[in-house]
């Protein structure tokens, strides 16, 4: 009985070994977040479909991809018809379905299967600042050729490396006088430094991808590829092609992933994982089952809302800031509200920080001088804002001392704040300040002042501001602002300094022209003495937005800003911002006369201690009998 129970396991035992066990596949991605958000939705299709499959964690360059691919360290990635096409050598292809037959044939010359598209392409781009001499219309490669200074260009260092469709060549084929100024990894840290640089004009242009979220959340241009240098990147799994003819569920799983994610889904789904912390692994999981559990959108789980302006503009000071503090707290998912005032959502408690310019702290009281508006202080400087006085390029000059009609905005937002301080500081000049109505704005007021319903338009914003250029450029002048000093409000309004915007800032703009302007600031709400008992408790866990701004957490958020400057003292400044937290000391201080007098000390408390410790010396024969004689001589 016992031998047939034996013989019978051993052929279960055989008959399971015959079968073969596949292991999971193994799913790589390069080194950027597409292809980490890619690289799971493939996964989970493919578990979905009875396909075990994990994802690789190690982030390659499209070589060491499919050259690990080729290996076996890796059974499957996503890769793009441009990108296989530059690696072979091919020519350029911008059709998309002749990108992907190609593609595909000459794929299994080496081996490997390609296929299906999935429905999304993420093409190289050449990206300028908005407002900058590079983006102006039409924005053309071509514009950019001969230019008398070499073009800065900042970019991915795979970018970089690619032979064919690189920096190199595409330098070569518009005959540009370029060289890569900045080279960063593709990582969403080397992302955020690029473009940094650019938004911080220390670059002309960047290379990007054309799903980089920053694209729509700065404004930034995208430069036409007018000679057709850049090919089609349509995104299709690579695998090899023993792989799919030993397991025929695979080629069967794969055909589910045809036309999975447009573009804009693709897009979108890199915003959460690149600029609010979101796990890959969550946000591939919601877009395939939508009615599932929320993706955990970073690290932290609660977002980090700031306010900022209508008026500041989405590649200025405001990107500024949203890279910083993605720096400064890095997975935490950064709210962006946007409001014509955005000190308001401060004071009503709806976000943690609020760019505002000085002006927006303070209201008239009734005797004509100042009043804080609340309890927030400015506690990191940011930028400068400066006021702008739109005229008829036509018409003659403003009369000073009689009447102006002046279009200002939004209510309550930064120009008609800035506005009505102004008018209170200039008593012998009589404005009329004329805020913008329901469904107008400042491109409404700037058609009125052309038709000379109004005399002028005030715009309180950055210099170089798009809008600002787009209105000069549209048949407006810049006038001065030159009374603000002779009338002595530099002791009234210290917040609103006389600057002069130089020449040149804007496009035909010859002279340089005198105005205001105030320091912009990242501002925090100071908590209410009174309630200052701390966080623990009953109720703890309903922390609001207003706790008090830590010193080190100010340190951080200067640090990510690489600011230089000093908080204006007229602001109302932050005890955090005026005493920043003196940094631990990593070693020990020392002198050389503290040194000697430490090693005197310690060689007193060794020979103090040998003196406590040292046995008493026996008494030797004889030595009391000397004693006794040395006694007796002694009396």
């Amino acid at each position: 009985m016992r031998l047939r129970t034996a013989l019978a396991l051993l052929a279960m035992l055989v008959a399971v070994g015959c079968n073969r066990i596949e292991r999971p596949l193994v799913i790589g991605a390069k080194d950027f977040a597409e292809q980490q958000v890619v690289a799971e939705i493939v996964a989970q299709k493919l578990r979905a479909r009875g396909v075990p499959a994990e994802v690789d964690p190690t982030r390659r360059d499209s070589l060491a991809a499919i050259e690990a691919l080729w290996r076996g360290e890796i059974d499957l990635y996503v890769d793009y018809t441009g990108s296989v096409l530059a690696l072979i050598g091919h020519p350029p292809i911008h059709d998309v379905d002749a990108s992907f037959t190609t593609t595909c044939d000459l794929a299994a010359e080496y081996e490997l299967a390609f296929g299906p598209l999935l429905g999304f392409r993420n093409d190289f781009v050449v990206l300028a600042r908005p407002g900058s001499a590079y983006a102006a219309s039409p924005a053309t490669l071509s514009d950019l050729a001969g230019r008398a200074r070499p073009l800065r260009v900042g970019m991915p260092a795979d970018f970089r490396e690619r032979p064919v469709d690189g920096f190199d060549a595409l330098a070569r084929r518009y005959g540009w006088r370029a060289e890569p100024s900045l080279v960063v990894a593709s990582s969403p840290t080397g992302k955020d430094e690029l473009y940094a640089a650019l938004l911080d004009g220390e670059i002309d242009l960047a290379v990007g991808f054309r799903t980089d979220p920053e694209i729509a959340d700065f404004g930034l241009v995208v430069l036409e590829d007018d000679r057709g240098f850049f090919p089609a990147y349509a995104a299709a799994p690579l695998t090899r092609a023993a792989l799919l003819a030993r397991r025929p569920e695979l080629a069967a799983a794969l055909d589910g992933l045809e036309d999975v994610v447009t573009t804009d889904e693709m897009r979108g789904m890199v915003a959460e994982v690149a600029n609010l912390g979101a796990d890959p692994f969550a946000v591939a999981a919601t877009f395939l089952d939508p009615t599932g559990a929320p993706a955990p959108v970073g690290t932290s789980g609660r977002p980090l809302p700031i306010a900022v302006g209508d008026l500041d503009a989405r590649a200025g000071q405001s990107a500024e800031v949203v890279l910083a503090l993605r720096r400064a707290f890095p997975g935490r998912r950064i709210d962006i509200r946007r409001g014509p005032d955005p000190l308001a959502f401060l004071l009503a408690d709806e976000v943690r920080y609020a760019l505002v310019s000085g002006p927006a702290f303070f209201a008239l009281d009734e005797a004509g001088g100042t009043r804080p508006r609340g309890a927030v202080d400015a506690i990191v400087p940011v930028g400068f804002d400066v006021v702008h006085l739109l005229v008829r390029a036509d018409a003659p000059a403003l009369d000073r001392e009689g009447g102006l009609r002046l279009g200002v905005g939004a209510p309550d937002g930064v120009t008609a704040r800035t506005a009505t301080l102004m008018a209170a500081g200039l008593p012998g000049t009589e404005l009329t300040l004329v805020e913008a109505s329901e469904g107008g704005g400042l491109r409404a007021q700037a058609d009125a002042v052309r038709r000379g319903d109004l005399d002028g338009l005030l715009i309180m914003a950055e210099a170089g501001h798009p809008l600002v250029a787009e209105l000069l450029a549209g048949g407006l002048d810049l006038a001065p602002l030159d009374l603000w000093e002779a009338r002595g409000n530099r002791v009234a309004f210290p917040f609103l300094q006389p600057v002069t915007i130089p020449a040149a800032t804007y496009v035909g703009q010859r002279e340089p022209v005198a105005s205001v302007g105030s320091q912009v600031v990242l501002a925090a709400a100071r908590p209410d003495p009174g309630d200052a008992v701390g966080i623990v408790g009953p109720g703890s866990a309903a922390i609001r937005e207003t706790l008090p701004i830590g010193a080190r957490t100010v340190a951080r958020i200067r640090d990510a800003l690489e600011v230089e400057v000093r908080l204006d003292p007229s602001l109302p400044l932050a005890l955090a911002a005026r005493r920043p937290p003196p940094e631990r000391p990593t070693t020990i201080a020392t002198s050389p006369a503290g040194s000697l007098v430490t090693l005197a000390v310690i060689v007193a408390l060794v020979l103090i201690g040998r003196l406590y410790v040292r046995p008493a010396r026996r008494a030797a024969p004889g030595d009391e009998a000397r004693e006794q004689e040395r006694a007796g001589r002694g009396r």
